[in-house]
């Protein structure tokens, strides 16, 4: 069929609605009514949708335990698993004895603050985030010491004392102190007194040891070593106290051993590695099986971590019994479990009263047992006694 055929046969197809007033207004009831009742007088055909003639006949087949969630027309619903909360029955209501700070960029005052440590003496090193800041406390809240500033490497320099977006922090057992600066994809030390000594790290895909993609947490052992969680890189990077690569440990999956966005991390009073595995929704333990070599020797779920956001981002802390305490941040609350997994309490609940968060950042544990929690969303430091 040639160009000018087509044409003509399509003209003659399209024709009586522009010369039929009968057709054009049968269109029309098409077009805005969707009644082809004189269409189909005009065609001489039943277009009702019992006889409906450009359509096949069809049948669509869907599983009776989806049809009964969008639908109760006599299907019944597949027996579903029943996942009970293992913190169920088990809330303590824990009012917080000592409350430091409020929003604000003033000395003293935090916003959005991240990891928090204790030193050996009490004191309190805590990642300001929001200011860009570490600020050294008593423990009875007066400051001693703050410092840093803004600056984002990846828009020029960013010397030893700029953050951009400090979140984890520890001391050494020498009181050095060392702090995750995630967004310039680095780790930085200091001396107890804050000022600069050395940093390492910068952006990249763990091609290398140094080469991290938002380092979130840091802890250091009694040797000194210096665990990372590279978060978006899925490891877990080991250095000594002045930047040397050791070894690392971890990878992408499910499998034992494998992380999804490691966060969080600790060190437990008999050596092991406790590590907030966050998409995955567990907690895995490492143990050093031989000089620097580590391997993960257990896991439990956490019923907690559903969302992916920014914010969402678990720390824990492990005390001298071997208790783990583990923020669940947009839970809006801090759980304990014992050191094999097992649920003991939670507490915490949305709000700005004395046993609630704005979000639940990170934790810490003193020499007396205390727990220390920071509120990010309410811009504060929270000290909670156990019963």
């Amino acid at each position: 069929m040639s160009a000018a055929q087509y044409l003509q046969g399509v003209w003659s197809h399209v024709k009586p609605f522009f010369v039929n007033p009968d057709v054009r207004e049968a269109v029309w009831k098409v077009w805005f009514n969707r009644d082809y009742t004189a269409y189909g007088e005009l065609k001489k055909e039943d277009f009702s949708l019992e006889n409906w003639s450009p359509a096949d006949r069809m049948r669509l087949y869907i599983r009776k335990d989806i049809v009964s969630e969008l639908w109760n027309y006599g299907v019944a619903s597949a027996p579903q698993e029943i996942v009970t909360d293992p913190f169920e029955g088990k809330e303590a209501d824990l009012q917080a004895d000592q409350v430091i700070g409020n929003p604000g960029a003033e000395p003293g005052q935090f916003m959005n603050p991240r990891g928090i440590a204790v030193a050996g003496d009490g004191s309190l090193y805590v990642a300001d985030t929001g200011n860009n800041r570490i600020e050294h406390l008593d423990p009875d809240g007066s400051l001693l010491q703050t410092w840093g500033s803004y600056a984002d490497i990846a828009k020029g320099e960013a010397p030893g004392g700029t953050f951009n977006e400090p979140w984890g922090i520890a001391v050494g057992p020498d009181g050095s102190v060392y702090v995750a600066d995630v967004w310039n994809h680095r780790i930085q030390k200091f001396t107890a007194q804050g000022e600069f000594v050395t940093m390492w790290g910068f952006f990249g895909q763990a091609e290398t040891p140094n080469a991290f993609w938002g380092p979130r947490d840091v802890a250091v052992d009694d040797s000194g070593r210096v665990f990372v969680t590279d978060t978006g890189n899925k490891r877990v990077v080991v250095f000594d106290g002045d930047g040397n690569y050791i070894t690392q440990f971890g990878q992408t999956g499910l499998a034992l051993g494998e992380f999804d966005e490691p966060v969080g991390i600790a060190l437990g009073p008999e050596g092991n590695i406790y590590i907030a595995d966050t998409w995955n929704q567990r907690i895995q333990v490492f143990a050093e099986t031989d000089t620097n070599l580590f391997v993960a020797q257990r896991a439990w779920d956490v019923n907690a971590w559903y969302g992916q956001s920014q914010d969402n981002k678990p720390y824990l802390a492990v005390d001298q019994q071997g208790h783990v305490f583990v923020t669940d941040p947009e839970g809006y609350r801090v759980l304990e479990f014992t050191s094999e997994g097992d649920a003991v309490r939670f507490w915490g609940d949305f709000g700005t009263q004395l046993n609630r968060f704005g979000l639940a950042g990170a934790v810490a544990v003193d020499s007396e047992g205390g727990v220390w929690v920071t509120d990010t969303g309410n811009s504060r430091l929270m000290h909670f006694t156990l019963p």
